[in-house]
C-alpha cells in the first residue's frame, strides 16, 4: 500500500482544527526545547570527537612528516659522507693536468694564482663530474662543492657559480660558517639557517671535513639544501586550509616558515631568526623546550589570538624538529556545520508552529499531545545516533523516522556518519601504507648486496602488500631480463622455472610485449585476459598460469625507467583493483633509487678491490727494489774501496817524495789524483754507511759518552779545515753537561759531517757548537732527558720550504754553487744515525741569515747503573 507523505505543516494544522491552543503550544515548546538540546549536544559531541579524531591523525602526520624529513636529510648525509671518502682516496692519486671547469681561487681566481696551486685546482677539476652527477640525483639538493684549505680553492657541480661569486668584493670559503663549523667539529654537520651567496635565500648545508692519509686537514665537503626547496617538497599540509608547517632548530630558532623573509640580510651578514623560546607566549615556550629535548605531541594553544593544535616531532638527522599548527575552527568546521543544519531546521519549524498557533488558536487535543510525543521519541533517536558516533561509533546509523524534517535529519545524520567512517578509514588506510613503505624502505636500504636486493625485493611485495607472487625485471641494453622473483611459500622451484622460460627469450624494449610498453610509457598496466591479450608472451605466460596481474615501471635518477615490477593474486584469485596498481607504483618509485643505490656501492667496492690489489703489487714491487739497490750499493761500495785506498797510498807516497822529487807539473797531477780519490772514498764511505742503514746492518755500540772532551777532539780536527779561512770555530758547549747513551764513534761521525757541511757554505763569520737539556715526550707518552747539541753558522742560509727536503737522499739545496762539490748523504746519513739514537734532528735557517742544525741525544742512566746499554737497550741498531 502506498504511504502517504505528510508533512509537518499539515500534522499541526490538524491539531489545531480539533483541538485547543494551549495544550498545542505547551507540547510544541516542550518539542523545541528537546531538539534545542538535541542539537546542542550533537555540536558538542561532534566538536569532541572531531577534536580527538584531530588531535590523533595529527600527531601522526607530525611523525610521518618528521620521519620522511628525516629520511631525506639523512639520505643527503650519506651522499656527502660517500663523497667525501672518494676525495680522500683521489687525493693519494697523481696529480691529473688541468681541466676547462672554472673553480675559484682566493680572493678571486687569476693566472698567477691558479699556477701556484696547480694541483690543488686540478684535484677539485677533477671531483666536479662526481659532484655533478650526485647533484642531479637528489632533488633536494640545489649545489654540490668542494672547497680546499690550500688556497682557499671551491669548485662547484655548476661552474657557473663561480661568475655570482666574482661580482662579491671578496670570497673565501674558509671564511663560512660551513667550513668553519666543519673544520672544528671535525665530523659531519649541518649548519643552522643562513643566506646563500649564490642565491641569496635561505639555505642550510650538509658538510664533512676532508683529510689525507697522514690525518692531515685537507678541506670541507658540501651540498646545499634551499630551506624554499624544503618547505616546499616536504613541508605542504594537505589537509586543512589555514594550517601551516615550520621547522625548529636545536636552538629553538624558526629555520623554515611561510612568512620568514632574507631580503634585508646579506649573503655575508649572520641570519637572525625567531627563537620560539623567546616569545611572549608561555606555552609556546614550553613547547619549544619539549622540541629541543627530542620531544614530541600534540598541545592545543592560543597563537595569534587563535586557538589552534601543534603537533611537533624530532628529526634525528640534523637535530631539528617539524612542527604542524593547524587553527581549532577548521577541525570542529564539521560539526558546527552540522549544528547549523539543526538550528535551521529547527528555526524553520519553529516559525511554521508559531504560524500555525497564530492562525488555529483554537484547537489543540490528545492528538497534538500524542503527535509531540512521538516527535520527542524521535529526537530523542536523533540524540542517542548522534552520542553514540561522538563516541566513535561510526557505524552506528538511526533507524526510519519518518518521511518529514525529522526524518529528513535523520536521513542526513546517517549520511554524514557514513561519510565519516569512510573518510576515517581512507586516513587509517594511508597512514597503514606510509607506515609499511617507511619500514620497507628502511630494511631495503640495509641491503648493499645488489644479488640479496634483487631476490629481497619480490619477497617484499608478497609478504608486506599482500600480493601473492612477484616479479622483478631490469632494463638491460635493449632487452628486458628477469632478475627476481617470489611465488610464494613452497614455490621456489617454480620461480626458478618461470625466470628461466622468461630469459630464454629476453623482451626487446622496442618489442610490442607488454612489458616494453610500461617502460616505454613509464605508466601501470592492469591486465585482465592475460592468455588473450595480444601483447602477452604465451610461453611466458604458459610459465606463469596467471590470470590477472599488475605491471608497474620502477623509475631511477632523472625520472629514467630501469625495470617494472609484476604482481599477481594466483592463489585467492582476487581480481587486481586501481589501489592495488598505486599501491605498488609508489613502491616501485621508492625501490629504484635503492636498488641504483646498490650498484653505485657494488661498482665502487669491486673499484676498491681492484685498486688496491694493484697498490699491494707496486709496494712489494718497491720494496724488492729498494732492497737490491740497498744490496748493489753495500757490494759495489766494498769492491771500489780496496783499488782506491791503494790509489791514495800511492798518491800519497808520490807525494811525500818517498820514490824520489816530483816535477811542479807531476806534483799538480798527484796532488789531483788524491784529492780527488779522497773525495771519491768519502763518497763510497757515505753511500756504504747509507746502504748499512737501509739494510739494517748498522750495529751502534752505546756507552755513556762525555760529550765535552769528544766535542772539543771534532773542533781541533775541523780547525785543520779554516786556515787561511775568514770564520772562526768557538766551542760554547757547557761542561756541565750530562752523559749520554750513545756510540761515541757515530756522535763524532755526526759533528764532522756537521761541522763540514756549515764550513761549506759560510764565506765569512763564526761556527759555533752549543748544547742544553731538554725534557721530551715520547712515543708512549713518557717523558725523558735528553741533551741537545746545535750547530750554528752564518752562513747563506737556506729556504723555509727546503727545510724538509735537504735531509732526503742525494739532495743538494745549493747544487748551483760550483765551488761547493757534496755527494747530497752528508745529512741523510746524519739524520739516520741521529733517529738510530732514538734522537731527532732539525733546522732553523733563513736565507742570508745563516743555519742551524740541533739533534738530541738521550742522557744515559745514573753512575750506579752499569748495563753496557746505558738503559737496559741499546738505543738502536736499525733507524
Amino acid at each position: 500500500m502506498r504511504r502517504i507523505r505528510s508533512s509537518i505543516q499539515q500534522k499541526v494544522l490538524l491539531l489545531l482544527l480539533s483541538l485547543a491552543l494551549p495544550p498545542l503550544v505547551l507540547v510544541g515548546w516542550l518539542g523545541l526545547a528537546g531538539l534545542q538540546r538535541a542539537r546542542e549536544t550533537a555540536r558538542q559531541e561532534g566538536i569532541i570527537a572531531l577534536s580527538r579524531q584531530a588531535e590523533t591523525a595529527l600527531a601522526l602526520r607530525a611523525q610521518d612528516k618528521a620521519r620522511f624529513y628525516d629520511t631525506a636529510l639523512q639520505n643527503v648525509q650519506q651522499q656527502v659522507e660517500a663523497l667525501a671518502a672518494y676525495a680522500e682516496d683521489r687525493y693519494a692519486a697523481p696529480a691529473a693536468p688541468l681541466s676547462s671547469d672554472v673553480v675559484w681561487v682566493a680572493p678571486a681566481p687569476n693566472p698567477a694564482l691558479v699556477a701556484q696551486y696547480e694541483r690543488q685546482v686540478a684535484y677539485a677539476q677533477g671531483l666536479i663530474p662526481v659532484l655533478r652527477s650526485a647533484v642531479a640525483a637528489n632533488s633536494l639538493v640545489s649545489i654540490g662543492y668542494i672547497g680546499l684549505e690550500e688556497g682557499g680553492i671551491i669548485a662547484f657541480n655548476d661552474p657557473t657559480v663561480v661568475d655570482v661569486l666574482a661580482t662579491y668584493e671578496r670570497f673565501d670559503p674558509r671564511e663560512r660558517p660551513w667550513y668553519r663549523q666543519a673544520q672544528a667539529a671535525g665530523a659531519t654537520i649541518w649548519t643552522e639557517a643562513y643566506v646563500d651567496a649564490n642565491t641569496g635565500t635561505l639555505a642550510t648545508t650538509c658538510a664533512t671535513p676532508l683529510y689525507d692519509a697522514q690525518g692531515v686537514f685537507l678541506g670541507v665537503l658540501a651540498f646545499d639544501l634551499l630551506l624554499a626547496t624544503i618547505q616546499d617538497d616536504l613541508l605542504m599540509v594537505d589537509f586543512a586550509q589555514s594550517g601551516y608547517a615550520f621547522l625548529v632548530g636545536d636552538d629553538g630558532g624558526v629555520i623554515v616558515r611561510p612568512d620568514v623573509l632574507t631580503t634585508d640580510v646579506r649573503w655575508d651578514e649572520p641570519f637572525q631568526a625567531e627563537n620560539l623560546r623567546d616569545s611572549p607566549s608561555a606555552e609556546l615556550r614550553a613547547i619549544a623546550e619539549a622540541m629541543i629535548d627530542r620531544g614530541q605531541g600534540v598541545q592545543r594553544l592560543e597563537i595569534n589570538a587563535q586557538s589552534s593544535y601543534m603537533a611537533y616531532a624530532p628529526i634525528t638527522t640534523a637535530g631539528w624538529s617539524v612542527a604542524l599548527v593547524i587553527p581549532a575552527a577548521e577541525i570542529v568546521a564539521p560539526a558546527e556545520a552540522t549544528g547549523l543544519r539543526i538550528a535551521a531546521a529547527q528555526d524553520q519549524l519553529r516559525n511554521q508552529l508559531i504560524a500555525l498557533l497564530l492562525v488555529m488558536a483554537a484547537a489543540i487535543g490528545i492528538l497534538g499531545l500524542l503527535l509531540s510525543l512521538s516527535f520527542s521519541r524521535r529526537i530523542q533517536t536523533v540524540r542517542s545516533g548522534v552520542q553514540a558516533a561522538a563516541g566513535g561509533d561510526l557505524a552506528r546509523r538511526l533507524p526510519p523516522a519518518g518521511l518529514d524534517e525529522i526524518g529528513e535529519l535523520a536521513d542526513a545524520f546517517n549520511g554524514m556518519a557514513a561519510t565519516l567512517q569512510e573518510k576515517v578509514a581512507e586516513l587509517e588506510q594511508n597512514a597503514q601504507q606510509l607506515v609499511t613503505l617507511n619500514n620497507v624502505s628502511n630494511e631495503l636500504k640495509g641491503m648493499l648486496d645488489l644479488q640479496v636486493l634483487l631476490q629481497r625485493i619480490p619477497a617484499v611485495i608478497c609478504e608486506r602488500f599482500g600480493f601473492d607472487r612477484a616479479a622483478l625485471y631490469l632494463v638491460s641494453g635493449p632487452q628486458l631480463r628477469v632478475v627476481g622473483a617470489a611465488f610464494g611459500p613452497d614455490s621456489a622451484a617454480q620461480a626458478r622455472y618461470f625466470m628461466e622460460v622468461a630469459n630464454s627469450a629476453p623482451l626487446r624494449i622496442d618489442g610490442s610485449s607488454i612489458e616494453a610498453d610500461v617502460v616505454r610509457s613509464g605508466k601501470a598496466i592492469i591486465v585482465d585476459d592475460p592468455w588473450n591479450h595480444p601483447g602477452v608472451l604465451q610461453p611466458k605466460q604458459a610459465a606463469s598460469a596467471s590470470h590477472a596481474y599488475v605491471q608497474v615501471p620502477i623509475f631511477g635518477r632523472e625520472e629514467r625507467v630501469i625495470g617494472l615490477l609484476s604482481a599477481d593474486y594466483n592463489r585467492t584469485q582476487r581480481p587486481i583493483q586501481a589501489q592495488d596498481a598505486a599501491q605498488l607504483f609508489m613502491f616501485a618509485s621508492m625501490v629504484g633509487l635503492t636498488i641504483e643505490n646498490a650498484r653505485l656501492y657494488s661498482d665502487l667496492e669491486r673499484q676498491v678491490a681492484v685498486r688496491t690489489e694493484e697498490l699491494r703489487a707496486a709496494l712489494a714491487q718497491a720494496q724488492l727494489a729498494d732492497q737490491r739497490k740497498s744490496d748493489f750499493l753495500a757490494s759495489v761500495s766494498h769492491e771500489l774501496r780496496t783499488p782506491l785506498n791503494a790509489i791514495i797510498g800511492f798518491s800519497t807516497v808520490l807525494l811525500d817524495d818517498l820514490d824520489g822529487p816530483l816535477a811542479p807539473a807531476q806534483r799538480e797531477d798527484v796532488q789531483s789524483i788524491n784529492r780527488n780519490g779522497r773525495f771519491l772514498l768519502h763518497l763510497i764511505n757515505d753511500l756504504l754507511d747509507l746502504a748499512k742503514i737501509e739494510a739494517g746492518h748498522l750495529n751502534l755500540e752505546p756507552r755513556k759518552v762525555d760529550l765535552c772532551p769528544l766535542t772539543a777532539e771534532v773542533v781541533d780536527t775541523v780547525q785543520a779545515l779554516l786556515r787561511n779561512q775568514r770564520m772562526s770555530l768557538h766551542n760554547a758547549l757547557p761542561s756541565n753537561l750530562p752523559l749520554v747513551c750513545a756510540d761515541g764513534d757515530r756522535v763524532r761521525q755526526i759533528l764532522l759531517n756537521l761541522l763540514a757541511n756549515a764550513v761549506k757554505f759560510t764565506n765569512q763569520g763564526t761556527i759555533t757548537i752549543s748544547g742544553v737539556t731538554l725534557d721530551e715526550i715520547d712515543t708512549h707518552g713518557k717523558i725523558g732527558r735528553c741533551v741537545a747539541i746545535s750547530v750554528a753558522d752564518t752562513g747563506i742560509g737556506i729556504a723555509s720550504e727546503r727545510h724538509k727536503s735537504i735531509f732526503e737522499e742525494f739532495v743538494q739545496v745549493h747544487e748551483r754553487r760550483p765551488q761547493v762539490r757534496g755527494t747530497g748523504l752528508g745529512l741523510s746519513i746524519v739524520r739516520k744515525l741521529v733517529e738510530a739514537h732514538h734522537g731527532r734532528i732539525w733546522l732553523e735557517s733563513a736565507p742570508g741569515q745563516g743555519s742551524t742544525f740541533t739533534f738530541t741525544l738521550p742522557v744515559a742512566v745514573p753512575e750506579h747503573v752499569t748495563s753496557t746499554a746505558c738503559n737496559g737497550r741499546a738505543p738502536g741498531a736499525h733507524p
